[in-house]
């Protein structure tokens, strides 16, 4: 037999495969892993307002693997690390946030597990949506390293009955905690750019149960938890193989 009819009838017989019904087709398992990146907000003492402290944002690294439970629900397992920061200094206004002048660092080293609910089916191929919402939450452990600095405190321009004065000592004297709960919920967005493999954008809130995610909580306002939330753009891969269909389908 000649090349010719060897690539012809060769080429024929991949075209027959490719229009058959039983042609293998690809498949997505039920596991996937995400790669984040982003920041953290804190919201506590030293913020400046209710929505968190901007001044000193620093990056975030997450990391995750999912596992699809039906169409509407999924397991996550997430890692994440990132840094809490906040400076009276860097503000102008209020005059007393100068005079007070506290600061701190906070390392965050978070593990959680979140079920996420997905209210359009998407983890399902039959319903393929390019565009999809979907919504979390868990809980989950921080270990944090505070560190905490009052040294340029201007203690002459407060009052000696004042909670700058009076609760520095109780904060000094207080062991800083280095593991917290956390209760991480969030939201977020998903454009898949194919079967397998999708960007997205989340927002995830983290109530915690301490007031010492800054170092401060006496001296500063000792009504209220800090917390913090993030904000990144991510990608994720979906696992996936191919199947053969039975013959005949």
């Amino acid at each position: 037999m000649s090349s010719i009819c060897r690539v012809t009838v060769v080429t024929a017989f991949l075209l027959a495969i490719f229009h058959s019904n039983s042609f293998a087709q690809l498949t997505s398992s039920k596991y996937e892993i995400g790669l984040q990146l982003g920041t953290l907000v804190y919201q506590g003492d030293l913020a400046k307002s209710a929505a968190g402290d901007f001044k000193l944002l620093k990056p975030s690294l997450g990391v995750y693997v999912g596992k699809t439970l039906d169409k509407y629900f999924a397991l996550r397992a997430n890692f994440l690390l990132g840094k809490l920061a906040a400076d009276d200094s860097k503000y102008s206004a209020p005059a007393w946030k100068q005079m007070r002048n506290f600061n701190f660092n906070t390392t965050v080293a978070e593990l959680s597990s979140t079920l996420v609910f997905n209210p359009l089916g998407e983890n399902s191929n039959d319903n393929f949506h390019r565009l999809s919402p979907y919504v979390y939450a868990g809980a989950g452990v921080s270990f944090i390293k505070v560190r905490r600095d009052w040294s340029n405190l201007n203690r002459a321009a407060f009052d000696a009955k004042s909670e700058v004065i009076t609760g520095l000592p109780l904060d000094s004297a207080h062991s800083l905690p280095k593991v917290i709960a956390v209760l991480p919920i969030g939201a977020g967005l998903r454009f898949a750019v194919n079967d397998q493999l999708s960007l997205n954008a989340e927002a995830t809130y983290r109530f915690t149960t301490t007031d010492y995610l800054d170092g401060f909580k006496y001296a500063a306002n000792p009504d209220r938890r800090d917390n913090y939330y993030g904000l990144s753009l991510g990608i994720s891969y979906r696992f996936g193989g191919y199947k053969c269909p039975k013959v005949g389908q």
